[in-house]
């Protein structure tokens, strides 16, 4: 069982002798408003964190605040303007609330990776899904804020249907994306593209979930040179990386080659397969 002690806002039912997960002080802040203004209401059931604020990789410079928060019921349109309206004022605030990113799920329909639900994306309400591998890192290393833990509806993931879901997205979204060209040319396609591979290849040989940084260790793996992972680490990190239009135009056609290949490669691997090469 895992909940969190967040720089001083401990939910009062929570069993302060339970593995604890610290969180930086600003973070700890944003969370503690979100939370308490959340718990206020009639319609939330708990409201839970994931991600590389919870497994120790959280970059301020990088890193988005993951949250869900299970309601009793998907929300209509007065409750999502109030939640807009929640999260706006929350936003105003600066700082890491820019970093948010809430996910509003139905607990009665939880463990659906299909259906859109409620999303705040850092500056506007839109929608998104609880997939599979949100499922599974929520309940894998989650953290409750406010709640019950396990969330309600909320079950371990087998690691077969995990690696479908990866295996799926690797020769579907990303396989498009690597065909494209323009997008190669930005520090944030690069950055979160050529992670994705590494990511991908431990889920379907190992079934394990390894934290961004751990990727960036495993980029030469896929051809890429240091000076490239030295780049997107510094980026993640936060120092300042510059980049002139030759060397940008001659990243993106590297980078975009690499990101095809890694593609295949990964297209070729099935479940509990060993790496290639």
């Amino acid at each position: 069982m895992v909940a969190a002690r967040i720089a001083g806002i401990l939910p009062p039912w929570q069993d302060a002798g339970m593995p604890a997960t610290e969180f930086p002080p600003d973070v700890a802040s944003l969370l503690g408003r979100l939370r308490d203004r959340l718990a206020a209401r009639e319609d939330v059931v708990g409201v839970y964190v994931y991600g590389s604020l919870v497994t120790g990789d959280y970059s301020p410079a990088a890193s988005d605040i993951d949250v869900v928060v299970l309601v009793q019921r998907e929300p209509g349109q007065v409750t999502t303007r109030e939640l807009t309206e929640l999260h706006t004022a929350l936003a105003a605030t600066g700082g890491p609330a820019g970093q948010l990113h809430c996910l509003y799920v139905a607990a009665d329909s939880a463990s659906d990776p299909e259906r859109l639900c409620t999303y705040w994306f850092g500056d506007r309400m839109t929608q998104w899904q609880m997939k599979l591998l949100t499922q599974a890192e929520l309940a894998s290393a989650g953290v409750a804020l406010y709640g019950p833990w396990p969330p309600p509806g909320i079950e371990p993931v087998p690691v077969a249907d995990i690696q479908a879901a990866v295996h799926a997205e690797v020769t579907g979204y990303w396989r498009r994306i690597s065909r494209m060209r323009r997008c190669w040319l930005q520090d944030s396609w690069v950055d979160h593209g050529l992670v994705v591979l590494p990511r991908a290849e431990a889920v379907l040989t190992t079934g394990d979930l390894i934290t961004k940084s751990e990727a960036i260790g495993r980029l030469a793996g896929f051809g890429v040179p240091g000076s490239l992972a030295q780049e997107i680490r510094r980026r993640r990190d936060g120092l300042p990386v510059t980049v002139s239009k030759p060397r940008r135009l001659f990243r993106a056609v590297r980078a975009r080659r690499v990101m095809q290949n890694g593609v295949a490669r990964l297209s070729r691997l099935g479940p509990s397969a060993s790496p290639a090469g």
